[in-house]
């Protein structure tokens, strides 16, 4: 249950404080619940959705193909710092995926994980696995905090669609991931996640391809990585560098799939730092 919704004096911010007990959550998440979770599911909205993606970025444009989704190895960057993301909304009980970013108690993850742009319901039972591997994770959180911003509820557009958690303790991972703000057009990344139907989301996957632009996100023609996979980080060749998230999914006037990511600008960076006021 939510105990509390505030709003910063600029109206720019939510934040979620969440009063179950981490021991209550974990408790919530039997073996029974998380195989029966579903994964999340966002289409594509706002600017243009309908034919922008044919204007913005014609099928044959000169770019490396992307590749078929490969099984991570979760030993390595970017993937170590990868995970599974359960949690309950409206009694209904989903997963998705999420990366520690930045600090090693900040998660990365999409605003429709966190809060449905429709109602404003908001999600409870957050439970996050690091290196997820169906029935075994490296280490597990609950969420202290989580905060997006308020223009994913009042606008309804995934150019808003992230969210960052803070956790109730701090992962052990080495090295986070750091974020920048990035021109990505024609920039190679790689996309991961826990999509539902491959291994049964028992396993995080990745593909990597050429980002193309819309008029208000980032998108990768040829992307299969399918539902669950909500949340989860696009990386620079580095494998150090998140630059955007799975968000949303579609498919080309030429029928073509691709998954998109909101752009990460000095909006993103304001929630950023308005959560590091929240440590």
């Amino acid at each position: 249950m939510v105990t509390t919704s505030l709003y910063n004096d600029f109206l720019t911010f939510q934040r979620q404080t969440l009063d179950k007990s981490p021991q209550d959550v974990r408790a919530y998440w039997t073996p029974e619940r998380k195989k029966a979770a579903i994964p999340t599911h966002r289409a594509d909205t706002g600017a243009n959705a309908a034919d922008a993606p044919d204007a913005s970025m014609p099928d044959g444009a000169n770019a490396a193909p992307t590749t078929d989704p490969k099984q991570a190895d979760l030993s390595k960057m970017p993937f170590i710092t990868g995970g599974k993301l359960f949690f309950t909304l409206d009694g209904v009980d989903y997963v998705a995926s999420g990366n520690i970013f930045m600090k090693n108690n900040l998660l990365l993850t999409a605003a429709h994980c966190v809060q449905d742009d429709n109602t404003g319901h908001l999600a409870e039972n957050f439970v996050f696995e690091r290196c997820y591997t169906g029935e075994l994770s490296t280490e597990d959180f609950t969420f202290r905090t989580v905060a997006l911003k308020e223009q994913w509820y009042t606008e309804k557009d995934n150019k808003w669609d992230y969210a960052i958690a803070i956790l109730n303790r701090d992962s052990t991972v080495e090295k986070p991931l750091q974020y920048k703000i990035e021109n990505l057009l024609g920039r190679n990344v790689t996309a991961s996640g826990y999509p539902t139907d491959i291994f049964d989301g028992a396993q995080m996957m990745y593909i990597t391809g050429a980002v193309d632009e819309r008029p208000d996100s980032w998108m990768i023609r040829g992307g299969k990585l399918s539902n669950g996979a909500s949340g989860g980080a696009w990386v620079l060749e580095d494998g150090e560098t998140v630059v955007g998230l799975n968000s949303f999914n579609g498919t080309t006037a030429k029928g073509v799939p691709y998954i998109g990511s909101p752009k990460f600008d000095a909006e993103f960076e304001k929630l950023y730092n308005y959560v590091l006021t929240l440590l």
